[in-house]
């Protein structure tokens, strides 16, 4: 590894750390004693599995896999500036486990680790802003590595049309990936017809909630999981009717569909609870032209704990 690439490498290292060690301290200088839900720091722990599905490979049988995925979230608000634009930094950490059916190409883990830098605000009483920058690496079957670093980059425009109804648009894009996820177009759509009721179009979740108390939620979404991961080694060699991927790309994409419930347990802690099915499961290595795709259906079930600081 280059000595520049070296330093960088261990540069995201030692900031994440970093980071995660003086979050409490930056969080406390950056809020008053008014805090609110929006501007307070939080830590949002996540998993989720998937049940075992076939995959198919240029229309034949190629294995199938069960995924556990579960990951870490840090999020710190930084002193305002000029009252109208709010930032904040963060840490994510990601890991997938597959378990493979014997033959299966894709690799037995799926990592990620980024930094991201964001900030919203008003750019008048009906439209406002969002910006994220996140350096990180995505690196599947093994540690991070240089070939695993990325830049994401999303914005997102949005504007109040009522005070029931809001519609924004912007752009995503990953240095990382080289399939369809490179860049991604974003529409959002946020409509309340009703007390207690809410539709919304997003991103990564769509769907409808139902407030059935100040504590408790309902919802029913669609929701993607996806990543972008530099594969070194091919997890097949001596695989047939493939096309060796080491030094490859892996694009991966589940949609999970189905109800959650979301429950407010105390000012500072929530959880929600997911579960339904898995009609999409995707691993792509679009450089060598080679897709595994679902053949069936899956169920998921998923759990979020959020604790705000």
């Amino acid at each position: 590894m280059p000595p520049t690439s070296l330093r960088l490498h261990r540069s995201i290292w030692v900031l994440s750390c970093f980071f995660a060690l003086l979050a409490p301290t930056w969080a406390a200088g950056a809020q008053g004693p008014g805090r609110t839900p929006m501007n307070q720091p939080s830590l949002l722990l996540e998993g989720a599995f998937t049940g075992n599905v076939g995959v198919e490979a240029r229309g034949a049988p190629a294995g199938g896999m069960a995924v556990a995925q579960y990951g870490a979230r840090l999020s710190v608000p930084l002193p305002a500036v000029d009252q109208r634009w709010f930032p904040s930094i963060g840490v994510r950490y990601r890991q997938h486990d597959l378990d493979r059916d014997p033959g299966t190409p894709v690799p037995d883990t799926l990592r990620s680790l980024s930094l991201s830098l964001n900030a919203r605000g008003s750019l008048s009483p009906d439209w406002s802003l969002f910006g994220s920058i996140s350096p990180g690496y995505g690196n599947a079957g093994g540690g991070f590595t240089e070939r695993g670093f990325g830049v994401g980059v999303m914005a997102l425009a949005t504007r109040k049309f009522s005070a029931d109804v809001s519609a924004g648009f912007g752009l995503r894009y990953d240095s990382l990936a080289r399939g369809s996820t490179r860049l991604l177009p974003i529409a959002t759509f946020d409509w309340s017809p009703a007390p207690g009721w809410r539709a919304f179009l997003g991103f990564p979740r769509t769907g409808v909630s139902w407030t059935i108390s100040p504590e408790v939620s309902a919802e029913f979404v669609a929701e993607m999981d996806f990543g972008s991961y530099a594969v070194a080694d091919d997890p097949l060699p001596a695989g047939r009717n493939k096309p060796a991927l080491n030094r490859s790309r892996l694009e991966y994409q589940a949609v999970r569909v189905g109800p959650a419930l979301t429950w407010q347990m105390a000012p500072a802690w929530r959880v929600r609870l997911g579960a339904g099915i898995v009609p999409v499961l995707e691993a792509e290595y679009e450089s060598r032209d080679y897709r595994l795709r679902s053949d069936g259906t899956a169920g998921f079930a998923s759990l979020e704990l959020d604790w705000k600081f």
